[in-house]
Protein backbone atom coordinates (compact mmCIF):
# COMPACT_ATOMS: atom_id res chain seq x y z
CA UNK A 1 0.00 0.00 0.00
CA UNK A 2 2.96 2.82 1.21
CA UNK A 3 4.64 1.90 -1.86
CA UNK A 4 1.86 2.28 -4.49
CA UNK A 5 1.08 5.88 -2.55
CA UNK A 6 4.97 7.04 -2.78
CA UNK A 7 5.54 6.00 -6.84
CA UNK A 8 5.07 9.63 -8.47
CA UNK A 9 5.35 12.35 -6.98
CA UNK A 10 3.30 14.81 -8.65
CA UNK A 11 3.54 18.46 -9.34
CA UNK A 12 0.95 21.18 -10.63
CA UNK A 13 1.84 24.48 -11.96
CA UNK A 14 0.27 27.51 -12.75
CA UNK A 15 2.14 29.72 -15.05
CA UNK A 16 1.87 32.56 -17.63
CA UNK A 17 0.81 31.38 -21.48
CA UNK A 18 4.18 33.31 -22.82
CA UNK A 19 6.15 31.67 -20.51
CA UNK A 20 4.87 28.14 -20.50
CA UNK A 21 7.41 26.50 -23.06
CA UNK A 22 10.43 27.78 -21.10
CA UNK A 23 8.76 26.55 -17.65
CA UNK A 24 7.60 23.63 -19.38
CA UNK A 25 11.32 22.84 -20.61
CA UNK A 26 13.30 23.53 -17.52
CA UNK A 27 10.70 21.07 -15.22
CA UNK A 28 11.51 18.20 -17.61
CA UNK A 29 14.93 18.91 -17.56
CA UNK A 30 14.45 18.94 -13.46
CA UNK A 31 13.03 15.50 -13.88
CA UNK A 32 9.20 16.25 -14.28
CA UNK A 33 7.47 14.53 -16.89
CA UNK A 34 4.47 16.70 -18.31
CA UNK A 35 0.63 15.06 -17.71
CA UNK A 36 -1.50 17.85 -18.65
CA UNK A 37 -1.92 20.90 -19.90
CA UNK A 38 -4.98 22.93 -20.09
CA UNK A 39 -6.13 26.97 -20.47
CA UNK A 40 -6.86 28.58 -17.03
CA UNK A 41 -11.09 28.86 -17.07
CA UNK A 42 -10.95 33.08 -15.31
CA UNK A 43 -8.20 34.22 -17.01
CA UNK A 44 -6.68 33.48 -20.25
CA UNK A 45 -3.06 34.47 -20.32
CA UNK A 46 -2.87 31.44 -17.64
CA UNK A 47 -1.59 27.77 -18.42
CA UNK A 48 -2.00 25.61 -16.03
CA UNK A 49 0.38 22.00 -16.48
CA UNK A 50 0.84 18.84 -14.71
CA UNK A 51 3.87 16.97 -13.85
CA UNK A 52 5.04 13.73 -12.57
CA UNK A 53 8.06 12.72 -11.56
CA UNK A 54 9.33 8.97 -10.02
CA UNK A 55 9.52 8.88 -6.42
CA UNK A 56 12.82 7.10 -5.87
CA UNK A 57 15.56 9.11 -8.05
CA UNK A 58 19.00 9.15 -8.59
CA UNK A 59 20.12 12.76 -7.00
CA UNK A 60 16.75 13.83 -5.95
CA UNK A 61 17.72 16.25 -3.16
CA UNK A 62 20.00 18.12 -5.11
CA UNK A 63 17.01 18.15 -7.67
CA UNK A 64 14.71 19.67 -5.39
CA UNK A 65 17.38 22.07 -3.89
CA UNK A 66 17.96 23.14 -7.66
CA UNK A 67 14.07 23.31 -8.31
CA UNK A 68 13.82 25.60 -4.94
CA UNK A 69 16.51 27.92 -6.18
CA UNK A 70 15.09 28.13 -10.16
CA UNK A 71 11.37 29.09 -8.83
CA UNK A 72 13.08 31.76 -6.34
CA UNK A 73 14.79 33.00 -9.27
CA UNK A 74 11.89 33.11 -11.61
CA UNK A 75 9.79 34.80 -8.84
CA UNK A 76 12.45 37.22 -8.46
CA UNK A 77 12.80 37.98 -12.29
CA UNK A 78 8.95 38.76 -11.76
CA UNK A 79 9.08 41.15 -8.98
CA UNK A 80 12.06 43.18 -10.57
CA UNK A 81 9.78 42.97 -13.81
CA UNK A 82 7.01 44.87 -12.16
CA UNK A 83 9.17 47.44 -10.23
CA UNK A 84 10.59 48.75 -13.46
CA UNK A 85 7.95 51.67 -13.89
CA UNK A 86 6.79 51.48 -9.94
CA UNK A 87 9.07 54.09 -8.48
CA UNK A 88 8.61 56.52 -11.33
CA UNK A 89 4.96 56.37 -11.17
CA UNK A 90 4.42 57.11 -7.72
CA UNK A 91 6.62 60.13 -7.92
CA UNK A 92 4.89 61.50 -11.07
CA UNK A 93 1.28 60.83 -9.53
CA UNK A 94 2.70 62.79 -6.07
CA UNK A 95 4.01 65.87 -8.22
CA UNK A 96 0.73 66.32 -10.54
CA UNK A 97 -1.53 66.31 -7.35
CA UNK A 98 0.52 69.03 -5.90
CA UNK A 99 0.88 70.44 -9.01
CA UNK A 100 -3.46 70.19 -9.18
CA UNK A 101 -3.17 71.25 -5.83
CA UNK A 102 -1.25 74.46 -6.78
CA UNK A 103 -3.05 75.20 -9.72
CA UNK A 104 -6.06 74.70 -7.67
CA UNK A 105 -5.67 76.62 -5.07
CA UNK A 106 -4.11 79.69 -7.25
CA UNK A 107 -7.08 79.88 -9.76
CA UNK A 108 -9.28 80.43 -6.46
CA UNK A 109 -7.05 83.06 -5.62
CA UNK A 110 -7.36 84.87 -8.47
CA UNK A 111 -11.07 83.66 -8.68
CA UNK A 112 -11.69 85.59 -5.28
CA UNK A 113 -8.89 88.08 -5.16
CA UNK A 114 -10.12 91.43 -3.27
CA UNK A 115 -6.33 92.77 -4.26
CA UNK A 116 -3.67 92.55 -6.95
CA UNK A 117 -1.37 90.87 -4.35
CA UNK A 118 -3.22 88.03 -4.34
CA UNK A 119 -3.91 88.03 -7.91
CA UNK A 120 -0.32 87.63 -7.83
CA UNK A 121 0.27 85.27 -5.68
CA UNK A 122 -2.52 83.46 -7.86
CA UNK A 123 -0.68 83.31 -10.62
CA UNK A 124 2.68 82.48 -9.05
CA UNK A 125 1.03 79.24 -7.44
CA UNK A 126 -0.54 78.51 -11.18
CA UNK A 127 3.18 78.95 -12.39
CA UNK A 128 4.73 76.22 -9.86
CA UNK A 129 1.27 73.73 -10.57
CA UNK A 130 2.82 74.05 -14.24
CA UNK A 131 6.23 73.77 -13.04
CA UNK A 132 5.60 70.66 -10.44
CA UNK A 133 3.95 69.46 -13.83
CA UNK A 134 6.73 69.37 -16.04
CA UNK A 135 9.01 68.19 -12.66
CA UNK A 136 7.02 65.41 -12.93
CA UNK A 137 7.11 64.20 -16.89
CA UNK A 138 11.12 64.66 -16.41
CA UNK A 139 10.90 63.05 -13.22
CA UNK A 140 9.28 60.13 -14.39
CA UNK A 141 11.20 59.58 -17.47
CA UNK A 142 14.49 59.69 -15.46
CA UNK A 143 13.37 57.59 -12.95
CA UNK A 144 12.08 55.12 -15.43
CA UNK A 145 15.29 54.76 -17.18
CA UNK A 146 17.00 54.22 -14.47
CA UNK A 147 14.94 51.74 -13.02
CA UNK A 148 15.34 49.91 -16.39
CA UNK A 149 18.90 49.73 -16.21
CA UNK A 150 18.80 48.48 -12.86
CA UNK A 151 16.40 45.79 -13.35
CA UNK A 152 17.62 44.97 -16.53
CA UNK A 153 21.03 43.84 -15.47
CA UNK A 154 19.49 42.26 -12.07
CA UNK A 155 17.18 39.84 -14.50
CA UNK A 156 19.92 38.90 -16.76
CA UNK A 157 22.20 38.25 -13.51
CA UNK A 158 19.40 35.89 -12.73
CA UNK A 159 18.29 34.13 -15.77
CA UNK A 160 22.25 33.04 -15.93
CA UNK A 161 21.61 31.45 -12.70
CA UNK A 162 18.54 29.64 -13.77
CA UNK A 163 20.43 28.68 -16.68
CA UNK A 164 23.63 27.41 -14.57
CA UNK A 165 20.79 25.90 -12.48
CA UNK A 166 18.99 24.16 -15.35
CA UNK A 167 21.93 22.55 -17.15
CA UNK A 168 23.46 21.32 -13.59
CA UNK A 169 19.41 19.78 -13.13
CA UNK A 170 20.13 18.22 -16.92
CA UNK A 171 23.55 16.42 -15.96
CA UNK A 172 21.21 14.78 -13.22
CA UNK A 173 18.47 13.89 -14.80
CA UNK A 174 20.05 12.69 -18.34
CA UNK A 175 17.22 15.09 -19.90
CA UNK A 176 18.79 16.98 -23.07
CA UNK A 177 17.92 20.85 -22.79
CA UNK A 178 18.84 23.92 -24.67
CA UNK A 179 18.52 27.33 -24.01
Amino acid sequence: MSEELFKDDKLAVAVKAAAADEIKRAYCALGWVPEDEYADGSYRDIIHMDFSRPHLIAGKDRLQLLQVRYEVALNFIARARRRVGARAAVIAALLIILGTALITFGAISVAFAPSGVLVGSGIALIISGAIFFFLAVYCCRLLYSRDRERYSSIVSILQANISSIISEAANITGVRYED
